[in-house]
Order: structure tokens, then sequence, then C-alpha cells
């Protein structure tokens, strides 16, 4: 099962606006692996609406995946180029629309991508400081002190990914207190229980978020294997 930690895209959003038409072609050939493609219906939306933040924030995505499968494939250069338009376009959105959480999301990601994890902080710290009240903001706070958990228990140095672990769950209490019915963030507290070998405790707080969501069907999965 993905934990809700991992550093990945997420599902691009087209909402009402004169450009959604040319978005809605872009998110198809998004989905098809046809990047290139979804590039340029995302410009069309942008030359009838230069403002649209979601045609911005697809622009950013699509470059973003781009550069993933480049760099996959050993195109160092290209991933490189693609890298540094997704983090124009992700700039761009949050200038159109400074609380976009998924551009918020989308920049972090790249940033941990390509190993500035400081600049990760320091523009989630940004948007947690200036945005105390909003859930997303502990969540992504959250990944970000997971992901650096998981890097130092990899490397042995357990003291380290421990206190990032307990950066983790503050945030994620953090949120919860905001929000008690917060799918992501109970879904997170359990995948950092059952990683803590907590396997009783990670199975109260999936029950918890299936509750709130009952639509997460790996989640009901991972549930009955746990309590097989």
């Amino acid at each position: 099962m993905k934990g809700f930690y991992t550093v990945s895209l997420l599902i691009l959003f087209v909402l009402g606006c004169a450009s959604q038409n040319h978005n809605t072609e872009g998110v198809r050939y998004y989905g098809q692996a046809r990047y290139d493609a979804a590039i340029t219906s995302f410009q069309s939306a942008l030359r009838v609406n230069p403002n649209d933040p979601n045609a911005l924030y697809n622009m950013a995505a699509t470059y973003h995946q781009s550069a993933r499968t480049s760099l996959r494939s050993g195109h160092t250069a290209a991933a490189h180029q693609q890298y540094e338009r997704a983090d124009q376009y992700y700039q761009l959105c949050l200038a159109r629309d400074p609380n976009y959480a998924h551009a918020y999301r989308g920049l972090s990601a790249l940033y941990m991508d390509c190993q500035k994890g400081q600049y990760a902080y320091q523009l989630l710290t940004h948007w947690h400081d200036t945005n105390r009240h909003s859930v997303e903001p502990k969540l992504e706070l959250a990944r970000f002190y997971q992901e650096y958990a998981r890097m130092f228990m990899i490397d042995g140095d357990m003291e380290r990914a421990q206190g990032y672990r307990r950066a983790t769950e503050k945030y994620l209490q953090e949120a919860l207190a905001l929000e008690p019915t917060n799918d992501r963030a109970l879904r997170a507290l359990g995948f950092l229980k059952e990683e803590s070998g907590d396997r009783a405790g990670a199975i109260v707080e999936y029950q918890r978020s299936l509750q709130a969501n009952p639509q997460q069907r790996d989640l009901a999965d991972r549930v009955a294997a746990l309590t097989r």
C-alpha cells in the first residue's frame, strides 16, 4: 500500500472557467502519458485566460511528471529543463492564487526531487505560518518530516529518524485538532503507527479514516490484511 507520505503528483484540477475545455483535454492527454500534447492543450487554455491558476497548475504538474519520466529514462538534461519549467509554472500559479494548496504540494515535491529540502522547508513553513488555521499546510509539513524520517532510517540514524517522526505526528495532531474527521490526516497517522510497529493503533486510525471517507478501497484492503 502506498503511504500518505509518498511524494507524488496529485490529480489535475479542471474547475469551471473559460478555458475549461482545453484543461479537460489536457487532463485526458496527461492520463495517457502524452505530456507534450497535454502541455499544448494547457497552453491553449492559458491563451484564453492567462490568469487561470488551474491551467498554470496543470502546466506545472505536467512538466513535473515529464521531468520524472525523463530522469528515469536517463535524459538528465531534458529533465533539468522540465524541472525548471515546472518550478516556473508552480510559482506563477501561486502568484495568481497564494492559497492554491496543490501548487504548494507539487512545488515542495519538486524541491525534494531535486535534493533541495531546505527550499521545500522554507516554502511549507511560510505557507503554514501565514495559514495557521488551515489543515493543508500541516499535512504537507507532516509529509515533509516523514520523508526525512525515512531517509534517516535508511541511513541507520534512528535517533534523528525518531525526531522527525515526532515532528510528523505533531503536525498531524495539530491538523486533527482543527478537523477531527480529516481522512487524510487519520490515514497518515495510521500509516505512521504501522511503520512504528503499532499495528492495533494503525487499525484504529485507518478505520476512523474509512468512516470519514469510505471510498478508500486500498485502505479497506489494508485494514482487512492487518486484521486477519
